[in-house]
């Protein structure tokens, strides 16, 4: 690799794009899905996400992943905001949104997804996170998810 006439080396992911999604129900709780993740031997709680596949947009894939691991729908999507998740080592840009106005479906998990939904308010999952280790994803969007929410009101 090269910049402004430097060469060095350097170790890289080339992952693509990927999508998740804060489901937010009508009584202001998230949900959440608790996975097996296999990579860390731990159950990871997390929003869903995945990857954007050929030929989909970012949203699309948002609401794939909405509908296969949570067996919702969303009448409503917003955009927050889309993120390098680890630009050291991984060019993986991750598109973020919030869901509204759910509805259910039906859950389409694949093959080697074990997981559990589980309803939350934002800000008890926010507390929860000093226990252990939390998923960054998740983290982040909550976050910005809850930020969000204080300015609006805020402002009205």
């Amino acid at each position: 690799m090269s910049y402004e006439g430097r060469s060095f080396t350097a170790d890289r992911v080339s992952f693509g794009q990927s999508a998740v999604v804060l489901p937010v129900m009508d009584d202001g709780r998230v949900v959440l899905v608790r996975q097996w993740r296999a990579a860390v031997s731990a159950w990871v709680l997390e929003a869903p996400a995945g990857r954007v596949e050929p030929g989909e947009s970012p949203e699309q894939a948002a609401l794939r992943e909405l509908e296969e691991e949570t067996g919702l729908r969303a009448r409503r999507l917003e955009r927050a905001y889309s993120a390098y998740v680890s630009p050291g080592y991984s060019d993986e840009v991750q598109h973020a949104f919030i869901a509204y106005s759910l509805e259910r479906s039906r859950q389409a998990l694949e093959e080697d997804e074990v997981l559990n939904l589980v309803y939350v308010r934002p800000e008890e999952y926010l507390a929860s996170v000093t226990q252990g280790v939390a998923d960054a994803k998740t983290v982040a969007l909550v976050s910005y998810y809850l930020v969000r929410n204080r300015a609006e009101k805020s402002s009205t």
